[in-house]
């Protein structure tokens, strides 16, 4: 898939991965047979471990929307699922970037971005060159806070593979905080400034 450019098309139809929803491995033409009416892209989310990966608290809005999300536990898929882009005529969206989860957004999130904008400014200036940013989380229903990589950035996962190839120079990406509006203790934090910093560093964690 990464290198035989001119077969991508026909390989694409014979690789199979592990699903959020779904036992054993599943095809792309299946999945894009059981997508919603109104999903717009093909989701997936890559790590190094299968259980952290179903357990991420970046699945809690695509679980509560029954979308399926692939989950890609080989490190070898953080090279080559970038690289193909597409399958059909849809997008392979990772739901570990900061940009994929703009098209869960609701009216009510962008609101709720509004509100906490002031506590977000105070989260990041306590966690200063350790974070990115820090931004408001449409994806998150349950948990307080998760961690994603910009669009433009490796994910810690690719920074460590390119370090084993011997690219140690590679400059270090730092990570996107997303934190939860809605979670109690967001909320507890905005009407009590003397948990800030060590709140912060416990949704950093």
């Amino acid at each position: 898939l990464y290198q035989d450019y001119s077969s991508r098309e026909a390989l694409l139809e014979l690789v199979r991965f592990k699903s959020s929803k779904r036992d054993g491995y599943v095809s792309l033409a299946e999945y894009k047979e059981n997508m919603l009416e109104d999903q717009k892209s093909i989701y997936y989310i890559t790590g190094e471990n299968e259980d952290n990966l179903r357990n991420s608290p970046l699945l809690e809005p695509y679980n509560k929307k029954d979308i399926e999300v692939f989950i890609m536990d080989n490190e070898i898929d953080e090279l080559v699922i970038p690289s193909v882009g597409k399958y059909k005529d849809l997008d392979l969206k990772p739901i570990n970037r900061s940009d994929t989860s703009e098209e869960l957004k609701t009216e009510d999130d962008k609101k709720d971005e509004k509100k906490v904008k002031p506590l977000l400014e105070k989260i990041k200036k306590v966690l200063g060159e350790r974070v990115k940013d820090v931004r408001a989380s449409a994806q998150l229903s349950d948990s307080p806070s998760c961690i994603v990589a910009d669009k433009d950035d490796p994910t810690a996962q690719m920074q460590a593979m390119f370090k084993q190839m011997g690219q140690a120079n590679m400059p270090e990406a730092k990570p996107i905080l997303e934190i939860n509006p809605n979670h109690e203790i967001i909320l507890k934090v905005e009407k009590n400034d003397t948990l800030l910093e060590d709140v912060s560093f416990l949704l950093l964690d």
